[in-house]
């Protein structure tokens, strides 16, 4: 299977490839005859910004119309626009497989640095604790596959703890085919496969060496997103931010998908 990058390809053709493959999954209902361009073509613009790593929406949309399409509708109302396709896009980054192994673990959503937490007026936010030490705002919960794709995603407060999330994503498990989570010592419990204590008197018979290495593929993918955005900018509701991770997640995808046709 051929799958193109789309980060060297020309912009005019890469938005063609995504346009084209996001058409027919678009739900009719949000189709709108008067609209200047259509839901396919602004969802693949937004992506574009991510595969590109541009920072801001507002430049990324500016760069668009000055020097590719002129006749895209204003950044206001494309935002508009991307905030009421966001649960779309949620279904469109992620999909229901059949799976024998996942990794489990979450990632730090700050929305505002430890210091002037005080100061922040984000609905929903909470402290929390992650791997770098203290957080002020959300976490990004996943689970990935053995080839670094994620599987399934949840944004809770950073307060939350991640075996209580774990049991959250859990309920999705039959749906996955039942398959054997590995998950860091935060998920310590009969249901994960996850590393002993250190202090631990007994070992757990089922947990072995690959899991372990099977544990930097969601580690690698965390930072990938990291990489692409994942923290950079500025979120001001909890739509905004569940688009934000919808669309790095569905970017991230696309290596997973064949667009070459």
């Amino acid at each position: 299977m051929c799958r193109l990058n789309l980060s060297v390809q020309p912009i005019h053709t890469a938005f063609e490839r995504l346009t084209a493959w996001l058409e027919p999954q678009m739900p009719a209902e949000l189709v709108h005859a008067h609209e200047k361009i259509s839901d396919a073509q602004l969802v693949a613009a937004a992506l574009l910004q991510r595969i590109h790593k541009f920072v801001y929406f507002r430049c990324w949309w500016q760069f668009l119309k000055l020097n590719h399409f002129a006749w895209f509708p204003s950044e206001v109302q494309a935002r508009i626009r991307l905030v009421r396709l966001t649960p779309v896009i949620k279904g469109l980054s992620v999909e229901v497989q059949i799976l024998d192994f996942v990794i489990i673990d979450s990632e730090p959503l700050p929305i505002s640095t430890f210091k002037w937490a005080p100061r922040c007026k984000f609905p929903g936010a909470a402290h929390g604790f992650g791997t770098a030490g203290p957080v002020y705002g959300f976490k990004l919960h996943a689970w990935t596959t053995l080839t670094g794709k994620i599987a399934q995603y949840e944004i809770h407060p950073a307060n939350l703890h991640d075996f209580t999330v774990g049991c959250i994503m859990n309920r999705d498990w039959p749906a996955y085919g039942g398959p054997k989570q590995i998950g860091d010592k935060e998920y310590q419990s009969g249901t994960y496969l996850t590393p002993p204590k250190n202090n631990a008197k007994r070992l757990d018979p089922r947990w072995k060496e690959e899991y372990a290495a099977a544990r930097k593929i969601i580690e690698f993918t965390f930072s990938v997103l990291f990489g692409s955005g994942l923290r950079w900018g500025q979120v001001k509701t909890m739509l905004s931010l569940r688009l934000k991770v919808g669309l790095l997640v569905m970017a991230h995808h696309l290596k997973f998908r064949d667009l070459a046709t």
